[in-house]
């Protein structure tokens, strides 16, 4: 993604299935450093919007899901779907 220089917003749509009753959890990375990390607890789709402060320029956003599992037992799988990823001046 290209980014401008400055205070932005990373804005990422996300929904998540859960399974035990725990929801899926989402670490968010630029450039391969931490941004942020978080629980998508809500199955439908919603905004999650980080703050940040960079340099700005071409960049890699990434976003691990880093509590896959499910549970055989109840027939349940938790996932994490991903939507639109924006960054707002």
């Amino acid at each position: 993604v290209d980014i401008p220089e400055g205070k932005v917003k990373i804005s990422i749509m996300a929904e998540g299935t859960p399974a035990n009753e725990v929801f899926p959890y989402m670490i968010v990375e630029l450039d391969g450093k931490e941004i942020t990390e978080t629980f998508v607890n809500n199955p439908e789709w919603k905004e999650y919007t980080f703050d940040l402060d960079t340099q700005g320029g071409l960049k890699v956003l990434s976003v691990t899901f880093a509590n896959d599992g499910g549970n055989k037992d109840k027939n349940e799988d938790r996932n994490l779907y991903l939507g639109e990823a924006r960054i707002i001046k």
